[in-house]
């Protein structure tokens, strides 16, 4: 059976990491480092399908600066992160991934990326 998410009702940008809190009481934190290195756009997803370019992928976004990121709502489903620097702002994270990320789970669920409709 599925676990259900609960509702996100606070989201804080610390340091290195954001703070997640939901309606059902829990705190959870996600890494800048794991976000960046999750990020599901078109361009960075297919670079975790091979475990290689995984590390390739998580390398180079330890390189950046772990600095803040701005957060943007999308609709009532997901957020979307812009990063000051180089790196990858073009993911749009829904809710079931951040909440995926945040209780260290594969938000790919084991499944490669493929594009084209789901």
């Amino acid at each position: 059976m599925a676990e259900i998410m609960p509702k996100l009702t606070r989201l804080e940008r610390r340091k290195s990491d954001l703070l997640l809190t939901y309606e059902s009481g829990d705190e959870l934190s996600v890494e800048y480092v794991d976000l960046r290195h999750a990020c599901p756009c078109a361009k960075c997803a297919p670079n975790r399908n091979e475990d290689q370019t995984s590390i390739d992928l998580r390398e180079s976004v330890e390189k950046l600066a772990n600095k803040k990121p701005k957060v943007v709502t999308i609709g009532n489903y997901a957020l979307s992160f812009e990063w000051e620097d180089q790196g990858c702002s073009s993911g749009i994270y829904r809710f079931e991934r951040i909440w995926a990320l945040a209780n260290n789970k594969d938000p790919d669920n084991g499944k490669p990326y493929v594009h084209g409709p789901w």
